[in-house]
């Protein structure tokens, strides 16, 4: 399928690991439409410009407060395409590994509406409340095991 340009709508997100990587960053949000709390990974838009792996970074500073770095910026964790209803376009999110590097005084987006939450690492699927991210935290465990494990 080709898309035009004016049809898309570029998104990075980051997958956080605290240092022992036994915990992950989420953000939790109320749907508008269901009031029902929503658990997932920040992402955003990437600007004019930005290389995903800076916007990933971007985002989880502005959503959660925390600043982090990608473990392998060459290697992307997922690519997700799907239809976002709002826009009315195809969003396409680039998904990386992060470690944290420290947590900032505040959000640097205010008005967002994310309060940021570590969770166990290995509780975490079972509170996420998408199933891409469900398959994303697996995917990021199993490939940082095996590059820290070639590592030693």
């Amino acid at each position: 399928m080709l898309y035009s340009a004016d049809e898309l709508m570029f998104s990075a997100g980051a997958v956080v690991f605290d240092d022992t990587k036994d915990k992950v960053l989420t953000i939790v949000c109320m749907d508008r439409d269901s009031g029902k709390e929503l658990v997932m990974f920040p992402k955003g838009r990437i600007e004019k410009g930005e290389a995903p792996t800076i916007a990933a970074c971007r985002e989880v500073e502005e959503e959660a407060g925390v600043v982090c770095r990608i473990h392998t910026p060459e290697e992307l964790m997922g690519l997700e395409v799907r239809y976002d209803n709002s826009s009315k376009k195809t969003k396409i999110v680039y998904w990386y590994a992060a470690a944290l590097v420290k947590t900032s005084c505040q959000k640097l987006e205010a008005h967002e509406e994310f309060v940021a939450r570590w969770l166990e690492t290995s509780e975490a699927g079972s509170v996420l409340s998408f199933e891409n991210d469900k398959k994303l935290l697996k995917t990021c465990v199993e490939k940082l095991d095996h590059t820290l494990a070639n590592v030693k």
